[in-house]
C-alpha cells in the first residue's frame, strides 16, 4: 500500500475514534449536540471508508474481502452502516457508545497488520463471493447490534434488581425497548445468515463440486444458525423475553466471533484465507 492510503486509513481510524468519544460524551451528559456530533463523525468516517473499500475493489478488479485486513475493514464498514440505519430509524444515539468502540477495535487492528494487495486465489474470483461475504457480514453486524442491546438490557435490569440505581441508569433506554430492538436485530441477522449459508453452498458447489463439505467454518456457521434458531423459537413458542433473550444474544455473539475469527486461526480449512 502507498503512504497516502495508509494516511487516509489512519484518518478514518481518527474519525471513528472521535465518533466514539462524541457518543461517550452524549452518554455521560445527555446533551444532544454530542449525540449528533457522534453520528456526523461516524457518517463521515463511513463515507471515507466506502471510498477505501471501493478503491481496493478496483485495484483487485474483484470484490476485495479475502485476507484478514480486508475482512476486518469490511466488517467495521458493515457494522457502522447497520448501526447508522438503526440510529436513523429509532432516533436513539445511546447505542453508539457501545457500537462504535467495536468498529474502532476492528479498524485499529486492521491498521497495524499487513495491508498489501495480493493476487486473489482463483476460487475467490467469483460473483458469488460478493453475495456470500456481504450477506454473512450483514448477519454478523446485526448480531453485534443485538449483543450491544443485550448488554444494555442486562445492565439496566441488574440496576433495577439491586435497587442501587446509579446515574447512568437514566441514560439507558427502557427494558422493553431494548428487548424489542435486540429481537429485531436477531431476526434480520438470522435472515441474512440463512441467505449467506445458502449462497455459500451454491458457491461451494461451483468451486469444489459439493454443496457442503463440513469444513470447520461451515460447521460453526451451522451451529450459529441453530443457536439463533433456538433464540427465535424461544421468543415465538416458549415466550422467552428479556433476560433469557439477552443472555442468548450474548452467547450468540461469542459463537459468532469464534466462527468469524477463531475458526480461521485455530481450525484451518477451506475458509482459511483470513489467517493469511
Amino acid at each position: 500500500m502507498t503512504f497516502s492510503y495508509q494516511t487516509i486509513f489512519s484518518f478514518l481510524v481518527f474519525l471513528y475514534v472521535s465518533s466514539a468519544i462524541g457518543y461517550f460524551f452524549f452518554f455521560t451528559t445527555q446533551k444532544q449536540k454530542f449525540g449528533l456530533l457522534g453520528f456526523v463523525l461516524a457518517f463521515s468516517g463511513w463515507i471515507l471508508h466506502t471510498g477505501l473499500v471501493a478503491y481496493r475493489c478496483l485495484v483487485f478488479k474483484s470484490f476485495a474481502v479475502s485476507g484478514l485486513y480486508e475482512s476486518l475493514s469490511f466488517f467495521a464498514w458493515v457494522i457502522v452502516l447497520v448501526y447508522m440505519i438503526s440510529e436513523f430509524r429509532h432516533k436513539q444515539h445511546i447505542d453508539g457508545v457501545f457500537v462504535l468502540p467495536l468498529a474502532v477495535s476492528l479498524v485499529a487492528y486492521a491498521s497495524v497488520i499487513n495491508s498489501d494487495i495480493r493476487p486473489l486465489p482463483a476460487v475467490l474470483r467469483s460473483p458469488w463471493m460478493a453475495v456470500h461475504v456481504t450477506l454473512c457480514f450483514l448477519s454478523y453486524a446485526c448480531f453485534t447490534l443485538a449483543f450491544c442491546f443485550a448488554i444494555m438490557y442486562i445492565w439496566q435490569e441488574k440496576e433495577l434488581k439491586s435497587r442501587k440505581i446509579d446515574v447512568f441508569f437514566f441514560r439507558l433506554p427502557a427494558l422493553e425497548f431494548l428487548d424489542r430492538l435486540g429481537y429485531r436485530a436477531v431476526v434480520f441477522g438470522f435472515v441474512f445468515l440463512s441467505l449467506g449459508i445458502v449462497s455459500g453452498s451454491i458457491w461451494a458447489q461451483k468451486a469444489w463440486g459439493t454443496f457442503w463439505s463440513w469444513d470447520p467454518k461451515e460447521t460453526f456457521s451451522l451451529i450459529l444458525w441453530f443457536l439463533y434458531l433456538v433464540y427465535l423459537h424461544g421468543r415465538l413458542i416458549a415466550f422467552w423475553r428479556g433476560k433469557k433473550s439477552a443472555n442468548l444474544a450474548i452467547i450468540g455473539f461469542a459463537v459468532m466471533l469464534f466462527t468469524y475469527l477463531g475458526v480461521s486461526f485455530l481450525l484451518p480449512g477451506l475458509h482459511s484465507y483470513l489467517s493469511k
